[in-house]
């Protein structure tokens, strides 16, 4: 796909998909689209740091909670109306972000295993302020009150469409970061940080607006499912659960390319709800397990850079 038409492309798709809900399917097909889309923006967005830079966090679940929470409570509690509280949610998660990185990305020894364990316990560190302060109080945060945006023809469409939205913004952020020069900045970080620093690279900044956007659409995937799930908890947000999920994707699909955590995504997302359709949810997490080995072992670079390769070999 040449350089001019992507962008056009990724538009272009989303404004055909967004003609889905006019096709009266079942609002179970229009959850099952809005998962897929809503793991799409998680994945893509862990993506720009993790799989550009090379700086594996595990504390993804902590700013999709932030916004979650952030949402969950000025909704429930201040009367904001939903959509207000996207901007609040993304923004909210990249201060914490931001704050994270300035310390952290200042320390020279805090790399691969370090860093990736230190984010890890930052998702449990704010779980346990959520839980333990007015935020959630223990019992969690109802918003069951909270009408829908009529923004769909169902409550479901609705939010198949916000997911849609925030899917096609966030993929062409990470196609726009990939292209250009800071892109080319994340991935010298990846490949030897040092000698991208000898060259002038300014890495600390790189590292730092690139978390912060990160975090900022995790922050607003966590304002659009916090409505979704209607009663959020703690305990149920603040988990290993999401940044493990969104590594698994990004590395299936391919973690140096902008499609490729969005392809795992999607992937990992129809495949796991089939298994659940068929009542055999245990195997169908066993066998995402399979596919994670035999993709490392065979494909290291992720399914979207091996049919590429195929690609090019049979033209």
């Amino acid at each position: 796909m040449s350089f001019r038409r992507t962008p056009w492309v990724i538009v272009l798709a989303g404004a055909a998909l967004a003609f889905v809900p006019q096709l009266g399917l079942p609002a179970f097909y229009d959850s099952l689209l809005y998962l897929m889309l809503h793991w799409v923006v998680l994945a893509t967005s862990w993506n720009i740091l993790s799989g550009y830079s090379g700086y594996f966090s595990f504390g993804h679940g902590a700013f999709f909670g932030a916004g979650i929470y952030t949402s969950a409570n000025l909704m429930a509690r201040h009367d904001w109306p939903f959509l207000w509280t996207l901007p609040a949610a993304a923004g909210v998660a990249a201060v914490l972000g931001v704050a994270l990185g300035a310390v952290v990305f200042r320390v020279k020894g805090v790399r691969g295993e370090l860093f990736a364990l230190l984010t890890l316990a930052i998702t449990f560190v704010i779980g346990t302020i959520v839980v333990n302060t007015p935020l959630d109080g223990g019992n969690g945060v109802s918003l069951a009150a909270v009408p829908v945006p009529k923004i769909g023809p169902t409550p479901s469409a609705t939010f198949y469409l916000l997911a849609l939205a925030a899917a096609v913004a966030t993929l062409l952020i990470a196609w726009a970061i990939q292209v250009s020069k800071f892109g080319a900045g994340l991935f010298a970080i990846h490949d030897d940080e040092d000698a991208a620093e000898v060259l002038g690279v300014p890495t600390y900044r790189y590292k730092l607006v690139a978390l912060a956007i990160s975090c900022a659409l995790a922050g607003m995937a966590g304002g659009i499912h916090a409505l979704f799930l209607s009663y959020v908890t703690a305990g149920d947000v603040f988990t290993i659960t999401v940044p493990l999920t969104v590594v698994l994707m990004s590395v299936l699909g391919g973690t140096r390319h902008w499609a490729g955590p969005a392809v795992g995504a999607v992937a990992i997302t129809g495949l796991l709800y089939s298994f659940t359709a068929a009542d055999h949810a245990v195997a169908g997490k066993a066998m995402i397990g399979v596919i994670l080995i035999v993709a490392i072992l065979f494909m290291p670079d992720g399914i979207l850079e091996r049919v590429r390769r195929l690609w090019q070999r049979r033209r």
